[in-house]
């Protein structure tokens, strides 16, 4: 057996079985991809574009999880400054 592929299924065990099944499923031959005015015509919406900001991460992150990650909090959180040359104390040697 080569890398990549899966033994023939009379040669499982149950166990096998049920944890190697969503490979050979995720193997089987699938239909050609659907066109979005295919897929509007099965009744299928467009989802409204989600907004990449970390507030929007947040959110739904709370929403999904019923967390307490509060924004506002890496919102106000002061920046820091970079380091610049005349700061660092280089000793010459």
């Amino acid at each position: 057996m080569t890398q990549g592929t899966l033994p023939p299924r009379h040669t499982l065990t149950v166990r096998e079985y049920a944890a190697l099944e969503p490979f050979y499923k995720a193997q089987r031959p699938h239909d050609d991809v659907m066109t979005w005015r295919q897929l509007r015509a099965a009744g299928a919406k467009p989802k409204p574009k989600e907004d990449p900001a970390l507030k929007f991460v947040c959110v739904a992150f709370n929403t999904a999880y019923g967390a307490e990650l509060d924004y506002s909090k890496v919102e106000n959180k002061p920046k820091k400054e970079e380091p610049t040359p005349a700061d660092s104390h280089a000793t010459d040697c």
